[in-house]
């Protein structure tokens, strides 16, 4: 009778833990289904938005970004004009305020201006200054806004498509593909182009359309049919598709759709393609780069500036503002000659600036021994270019190739005693053709910064990024890596000299200050970090002293600046076209600094309230 006793305990017992353990298992389940829900469902797809004001620079200075445009909006108050050169209005530049300079997107939202910036961020001007949109998405890469019927604003992103109502504390994200392009149908149901192809949305759903290519750079809207730019040519077709490719635009690079014509770019000339399809010319005095449609009227962009079709023709809108040449803006080194300003251009070649009054001529240097330029020197008053192309010499306005031609990419230079000397990918080439590289004692191969020492050191220091190094005469005298514990980071991107000190700027370690002491000629010496550049990246080249001060260019960082005793670098607060410094140079009368967005001409000395 016992035993059947505990043996009914025990069942009694096994039967109640299962139904808890059954219990919890469909409370987890029914939470687990809970949280999924609440990730996966529509509130995922709301954000907080906030606008907050972004302060006026303290200062004005001269600056040069690129002319082209890339938007446009044709308002009650006027033409509006945004790109690489910032944002015009009809009184003109409006761009002070804006945290970098190339605006990639552009439209007015309840007839204010908002911009999309190239390096990221949407910014809207109310009351005659800027504010910056906070959201709970991150920042975002603007490529495309428009204005809906209601008056919402609709962002076409890298992160996807979004929807802002005016005035609202919620930012909507309708689809997470990216966009390219935005066109509304007359209901107002937007279509978007992107990497990912064409696609409309409808609600919080997408549906693709069948394009010739996947990558939809531009897509209208043309009466009932859909037109999109894709890297084979434009195609148009029905709003539910298929599209098929249009005759005769297959080397498009910009379109606009007004009426029943389409207006395309190719190869810098301007066709008009009818309701029949076939293509005509539109003549216009100058290659045209762009093509847009606002508010009813036809634009083109051009290197002499923005064309306004009308009734009686093609005239000028816009003057192109004063900007470097056409192309990219993307400034990786610097130099005077013959009192002109040399830009050589990180994806490009060179171009020249000569002052002109109160204002600058910008031209383009012909050729192309150089491009993708890493460093200039002017020595002698000749000109070397070092560039991903090798060395050059820029004589008389042309460039002319320096021996050896096989030597291949070149990323610095150096006036020594004897001649100039050479950085290359595979090592340091000496006047008298000497090749010293990481065989013979250097760091690494990869010379990224050259610098001859004062001449009673007779040391010519090598920046690579395995370490500094030394060459005394032509055998490496000594070298320091990062095992060595004396470089913050061994990534050695710049070198400047203060006296008898050196500055060694490095890729991710900021600046350490090496001085000689009681060293000798073959020893490293006592190297000093600064705390306050700790993991700062400088840039190429990016130190220089000018009056006694040393300059520091970083990227991502902006412009910093050696206090007077040396003690410490600070942050210089001035307006600059990015944070990404990418060359200074120590003019006349000024420090230029370039960015990857333009360049800015800077007074000095620049006083100590902007540290």
């Amino acid at each position: 009778m016992a035993i059947f006793t505990n043996r009914r305990r025990f069942i009694l017992a096994g039967a109640a833990l299962l139904l808890v353990l059954l219990a919890g298992g469909s409370a987890w389940w029914r939470i687990s289904r809970q949280v999924r829900q609440a990730f996966n469902g529509p509130t995922r797809n709301l954000q907080p938005l906030q606008f907050s004001p972004l302060p006026m620079p303290t200062m004005q200075v001269e600056r040069w970004g690129g002319g082209e445009v890339s938007a446009l909006s044709l308002g009650s108050e006027g033409l509006v004009t945004a790109g690489a050169f910032g944002v015009f209005d009809g009184s003109g530049d409006i761009t002070a305020g804006l945290p970098t300079l190339q605006v990639s997107a552009f439209a007015l939202w309840r007839g204010r201006p908002v911009a999309g910036l190239t390096a990221g961020g949407l910014c809207l001007r109310r009351d005659k200054a800027w504010e910056e949109a906070r959201t709970g998405f991150g920042t975002l890469h603007v490529r495309n806004l428009q204005e809906t019927p209601g008056g919402e604003l609709l962002i076409g992103a890298r992160e996807g498509l979004f929807r802002a109502a005016w005035g609202a504390n919620v930012l909507e994200r309708l689809d997470g593909a990216p966009v390219r392009s935005i066109s509304l149908a007359p209901g107002g149901l937007p279509f978007v182009g992107g990497e990912q192809g064409l696609r409309r949305i409808g609600g919080n759903q997408a549906a693709q359309i069948p394009t010739p290519d996947p990558w939809v750079d531009g897509v209208a809207i043309l009466g009932k049919e859909l037109v999109v730019l894709t890297p084979k040519g434009l195609a148009r077709g029905p709003l539910e598709g298929p599209l098929l490719p249009v005759s005769g635009a297959e080397e498009t690079s910009s379109f606009a759709a007004l009426g029943v014509r389409i207006f395309a770019v190719s190869e810098g000339r301007l066709l008009r393609f009818e309701a029949s399809g076939r293509p005509s010319e539109e003549l216009l005095s100058a290659k045209v780069t762009k093509v847009f449609a606002s508010e009813g009227v036809l634009f083109a962009d051009t290197e002499t500036g923005l064309y306004r079709r009308g009734s009686s023709g093609w005239t000028l809108a816009r003057p192109r503002p004063v900007s470097l040449p056409p192309g990219p803006c993307h400034v990786n080194a610097l130099a005077m000659q013959d009192g002109r300003l040399v830009v050589g251009l990180f994806n490009g070649g060179l171009a020249t600036g000569t002052p002109n009054g109160a204002t600058w001529t910008w031209n383009a240097v012909p050729g192309s021994v150089a491009w993708g330029v890493n460093a200039l020197l002017n020595t002698g008053g000749t000109l070397y270019v070092a560039s991903l192309r090798g060395v050059a010499r820029l004589e008389g306005g042309k460039l002319k190739p320096v021996e050896p031609l096989d030597a291949g990419a070149a990323f610095s230079l150096a006036s020594t005693r004897d001649g100039v000397a050479m950085g290359f990918g595979q090592g340091v080439l000496l006047p008298g053709s000497r090749l010293l590289s990481a065989f013979h004692g250097l760091p690494g191969n990869q010379a990224l910064a050259l610098l001859q020492g004062p001449s009673e050191q007779a040391l010519l220091f090598v920046g690579t990024p395995s370490g500094l190094g030394a060459i005394a005469g032509s055998k490496v005298a000594w070298r320091t890596t990062s095992g060595d514990g004396k470089l913050p980071h061994p990534w050695v991107t710049a070198l400047a000299f203060i006296g008898e000190d050196l500055y060694i700027g490095t890729f991710g370690g900021g600046v350490v200050r090496r001085s000689t002491g009681s060293s000798a000629l073959n020893s490293p010496g006592l190297f000093e970090a600064f705390p306050e550049t700790a993991a700062q990246k400088v840039n190429t080249g990016c130190l220089v002293e000018v009056g006694g001060r040393l300059y520091m260019g970083t990227d991502g960082r902006g412009l910093w600046r050696l206090s007077i005793d040396g003690s410490r670098f600070t942050q210089v607060k001035v307006p600059l076209p990015s944070s990404h410094v990418t060359a200074l140079f120590p003019g006349k009368d000024a420090l230029f600094v370039g960015t990857d967005e333009g360049l800015v001409r800077l007074p000095l000395a620049l006083p100590e309230e902007l540290n």
